[in-house]
């Protein structure tokens, strides 16, 4: 195997791979990352017992060429040493194996030889059996897993609600995350196959979906198998398993009957609750108190005994209902919650004392966020 490339390109990518690497595996290749030179270009894979990214560099990137593959081959390195060398090469590198258990790395007049692993030994990716298959851009598939993964559990109790819910329908997704105090939940457009069919993919894996560097107008293909789901682009393959388990029914949780709803300005409405939760780390939960105030001014308030107290008011710009509202929050969580609304106004549903809170963007159904109040 020989072959030259940017180094500033192959660092990169050799970076997003080494974070998922496994360290701590019962087989040490896979704390190494497998290099394949091809007639295509260059092949990078890493991965750990869950995930596994494939990354592909082809010859030309914006009619610039990258690489130049000399001699074909593959070998593995380890990712921690590997990343750590090509960081401090100055220019473009030549990396080159001839046994297969050594790599030679040349860049300018600095010759460095890395022990290697046989590319043989590395895991084989999984050959699925597509079960379902779907299209949607990349743009949208990010923007939905923004909109919801912050809402999963933190906690390995209940396995099941580390994941996202994918409900996957003929011409829509439906995405849901939560952690039993909160819920978002988001829709979108998508092509898929007959049929509707529900998975539970693991955070950490949607997580590497938002570092891909893709063009916007990209299309991510999505293949599901019984364990497994396969997101595809055009030089990028993430294989993931699936979390087993049944996730809870969420849209039985979804009320549907109002006492209060009050529209807000999003991004005053951001400022006031961010500057709320500065007064708020005392308690446990971030308390901030919500109180509506001459029919149509918002309170928003901190009290806390050791820092101080913070409070101030918003102009409500429209309100439905009994005019009444006294409740606490978690206010990491709200903020959380309104943060991931880009329209400009917000809308936000009181369905009675110790009730769940509806927040949505106004005029669009498709994004919903629930929030259970805290007792005080």
């Amino acid at each position: 195997m020989k072959f030259t490339i940017k180094n500033s390109l192959f660092t990169a990518i050799v970076s997003e791979l080494h974070k998922i690497c496994s360290s701590k595996s019962l087989l040490p290749i896979l704390s190494g990352i497998k290099i394949e030179a091809t007639l295509d270009g260059i092949v990078l894979t890493g991965g750990n017992s869950e995930l596994f990214i494939e990354k592909k560099i082809p010859f030309h990137i914006n009619e610039e060429t990258v690489v130049e593959v000399h001699e074909l081959g593959s070998v593995v390195v380890l990712s921690k040493h590997f990343l750590n060398l090509l960081k401090k090469m100055p220019d473009d590198i030549e990396i080159s194996s001839s046994n297969m258990e050594s790599v030679l790395i040349r860049s300018g007049d600095i010759v460095t030889r890395l022990n290697g692993l046989r590319a043989a030994d590395y895991p084989k990716l999984p050959e699925i059996k597509i079960l379902h298959y779907g299209d949607v851009a990349i743009t949208s598939l990010k923007e939905v897993i923004k909109q919801t993964i912050f809402a999963v559990s933190k906690s390995e109790t209940k396995p099941v609600l580390t994941g996202v819910e994918m409900r996957f329908e003929k011409n829509k997704l439906i995405c849901t995350a939560t952690d039993s105090h909160r819920l978002s939940r988001k829709e979108i457009p998508i092509t898929f196959t007959e049929g509707v069919h529900s998975i539970v993919v693991p955070s950490k894996s949607l997580i590497e979906i938002l570092q891909l560097k893709e063009s916007s107008l990209a299309t991510v293909h999505i293949w599901i198998a019984n364990n497994m789901i396969v997101f595809s682009t055009e030089n990028t393959v993430l294989y993931s398993v699936l979390i087993e388990g049944n996730y809870p029914n969420t849209q039985s949780l979804i009320p549907t009957d109002f006492v209060t709803q009050i529209t807000m300005k999003t991004k005053t409405l951001i400022a006031g609750i961010d500057r709320a939760c500065v007064f708020s780390e005392e308690w446990k939960h971030n308390n901030v108190h919500l109180a509506l105030i001459d029919n149509g001014i918002l309170k928003i308030s901190t009290n806390s005994a050791g820092i101080g107290v913070i409070e101030e008011q918003q102009r409500i710009s429209n309100l439905d209902g009994v005019p009444t509202i006294d409740m606490t929050f978690d206010g990491r969580f709200f903020l959380e919650a309104i943060k991931g609304i880009q329209e400009e106004q917000v809308t936000i549903s009181f369905c009675g004392v110790m009730k769940p809170a509806v927040i949505q963007p106004e005029n669009d159904a498709s994004y919903m966020q629930l929030i259970s109040p805290l007792r005080t």
